[in-house]
């Protein structure tokens, strides 16, 4: 019985401490409800420029909660925006005092004097905080922050540097030296501390290229960094992090000559096998800097054929002189059948097969569209398809190669059964997807336009991006014209002048377009007629008449769907034919702004920084 009762009065004290508690915990709940609601009404006000209701709250959070920063924070920002300094220097003094060992509130004094006119007092309040520093890190950096907020950046550096001294050990905050010495205009003091920073430990490295690349100084901290990197290399040969700082630099000015010579000797003197080399050659080719990337392949291809990069490096010359002919429309005969020599030389030495199947590919690609001999082109591919184990996607590929050369040769119905081919092997892949849109195409080539229209329909769903675009445009042609005009005879002209043109017919092409505008003028169709022949007349290298063609869809047809591409085409002419760079980046330009729901944005956007001299590092030097 006694046990019994002794428990009941255990379950009731408890029961009396826990309601207790409960209470308690619900005060505090209360509490912090109200305390979050008066600072959120505090930021409210803040925001809307009602002060004095903010700084009213903002004190009265200060009061209650002595140890929040924050609310210090928020006060004084509220203070000086009313300007009522006399407030300020109340608050900052309470505060001081409790945090006495915090010299920022001095800093925060300083300021004050200084909005008040009062320039003398607020240097020497800022005096007083660095003489008053101690051998504390998170007070160090918490004052140098504190000068940072303030614009103060000579006061910035004082700070780091006495503060570095003062824990004896330059390294702790070498980078935030660097970053206020660049802020203070001190660039060379600025590399000098990155420099330090690698020196002690290079795995700091990266830190220090993404901080150079990010600085809106990056200019001048780029020739700074070239002086002093030449006079660390003369007095350290042996230590590779500053040559290939250096390498890293000249890629960022896409200097890739200058790259190429470090990179060179880096590899001559620790005989390595060129990749270091070859990563440059790459970074060159996505540049399109095709001689400093030959002359990278070649270099390597120098050191033997027992080296494990010669296979590999001779495939990407051969890639790399094939782009480079694209990419020039002043190419010669000559140009061309030395790069057929060359590939054949390639394909001699390693022989036809699988392993060499992407160099026949191109080697079929060059006898189509450069040599224009098709019948070489298709027995090449022919021979390649019947290879045994080739995989099959670049049997897919090469028979998408295939369909097309029947096409350039005017076989449609045998490039139709290739490209179904294509189409049942690679159902749900990109290859697949490709396949239907040039069946499609095909049927467009024809005039067969619903048929066209219906494929196309499916494709604007594609998983490939580039493939759903073109499906997409060429879509709303067909039906942009078709729902014009009940006449379909102008649409039959114009698609079979575009097979024309992709069979490489371009004055019987030039006789259709004109045909169009002879028996039915004002039509339509006359802007894609005036940027048909702009194309024609580009790949004739007429490019006066181009530009005039151009500038007719640009001027007539602004608000149509083929100014953005004609303002691109005749951008891209100014910068590499005309060599005309504010007039490229004037154009590139007019892209971004005028038309911004264009595809060609992106790229408009990219050739304008890069022509006012912005570069993204290629990730392999990153």
């Amino acid at each position: 019985m006694k046990l019994m009762v002794s428990l009941l009065r255990c379950i009731a004290t408890d029961m009396k401490r826990n309601s207790i508690l409960i209470i308690l915990l619900l005060l505090f709940g209360v509490v912090i409800g109200q305390t979050d609601q008066d600072h959120a009404l505090a930021q409210q006000y803040y925001s809307n420029g009602e002060y004095e209701k903010a700084a009213e709250l903002y004190e009265k959070l200060w009061d209650k909660n002595p140890g929040n920063t924050f609310y210090y924070s928020s006060l004084f920002r509220t203070l000086l925006s009313l300007k009522d300094y006399d407030a300020l220097e109340k608050v900052i003094k309470k505060q001081s005092k409790r945090d006495k060992n915090n010299p920022k509130y001095l800093v925060d004094m300083g300021y004050v004097y200084k909005q008040r006119g009062e320039l003398n007092e607020g240097e020497k309040s800022y005096d007083d905080a660095l003489k008053s520093m101690s051998a504390d890190e998170r007070l160090i950096r918490s004052l140098a922050n504190t000068f940072n907020s303030f614009r103060e950046d000579e006061y910035v550096v004082l700070t780091y540097e006495k503060g570095a001294e003062l824990l004896n050990n330059r390294l702790v905050f070498s980078f935030e030296l660097a970053n206020a010495y660049q802020n203070a205009g001190k660039d060379a003091k600025a590399v000098e501390n990155y420099l330090f920073a690698i020196e002690k430990n290079q795995n700091q490295l990266q830190r220090v290229k993404n901080n150079i690349q990010n600085s809106k100084a990056k200019k001048a901290l780029f020739n700074e960094l070239e002086t002093q990197l030449y006079k660390k290399i003369q007095r350290n040969p042996d230590r590779d992090v500053y040559p290939d700082l250096l390498i890293w630099l000249y890629v960022q000015r896409k200097d890739f000559e200058s790259a190429l010579i470090q990179a060179k000797a880096i590899d001559r003197r620790k005989k390595e096998n060129g990749m270091r080399v070859y990563r440059l050659a790459k970074a060159a080719l996505t540049e399109k800097n095709y001689e400093s990337a030959i002359d990278a392949y070649e270099y390597i291809l120098d050191k033997g054929k027992a080296n494990d990069l010669y296979v590999t490096a001779k495939r990407e010359l051969l890639n790399c002189r094939k782009e480079r002919l694209e990419n020039n429309v002043d190419y010669t005969v000559q140009d061309v059948n030395f790069l057929r020599k060359e590939y054949l030389s390639f394909l001699d030495e390693n022989g036809k097969n699988p392993a060499t199947a992407s160099t026949i590919r191109e080697l079929a690609q060059l006898e189509a569209f450069y040599s224009h001999d098709l019948d070489a082109a298709i027995g090449i591919l022919e021979e390649l398809i019947a290879m045994p184990s080739l995989p099959g996607k670049i049997k897919s590929m090469c028979k998408l190669d295939l369909g097309d050369y029947y096409v350039l040769k005017g076989d449609v119905w045998e490039a139709t059964l290739l490209y179904a081919q294509v189409d049942k092997s690679e159902k749900d892949s990109p290859i697949g997807e490709d396949a239907r849109f040039r069946n499609a195409k095909l049927s467009y080539y024809k005039g067969e336009f619903e048929w066209a229209q219906a494929q196309l329909n499916i494709l604007k769903a594609s998983t490939t991006e580039l493939i759903a675009n073109d499906a997409l445009n060429l879509s709303i042609f067909i039906m942009d014209n078709l729902g014009l005009d009940t006449v379909l005879l102008p649409m039959e002209m114009f698609s079979r002048a575009e097979l024309l043109m992709f069979q490489n017919r371009d004055d019987d092409a030039i006789e259709v377009l004109d045909s169009i505008n002879l028996y039915f003028p004002g039509h339509n169709l006359t802007d894609d007629i005036l940027f048909a022949k702009a194309k024609i007349h580009f790949r004739k290298k007429d490019f006066p008449k181009t530009q005039e063609f151009l500038e007719n869809v640009i001027n007539i047809y602004g608000d149509d769907l083929l100014a953005d591409d004609a303002t691109f085409m005749l951008a891209e002419m100014h910068e590499k034919q005309f060599g005309d760079t504010e007039k490229a980046m004037e154009l590139y330009k007019d892209i971004i702004i005028n038309f911004k729901d264009s595809v060609l944005v992106v790229e408009a956007r990219k050739r304008f920084r890069s022509l006012r001299g912005d570069f993204v590092v290629p990730e392999q030097f990153n």
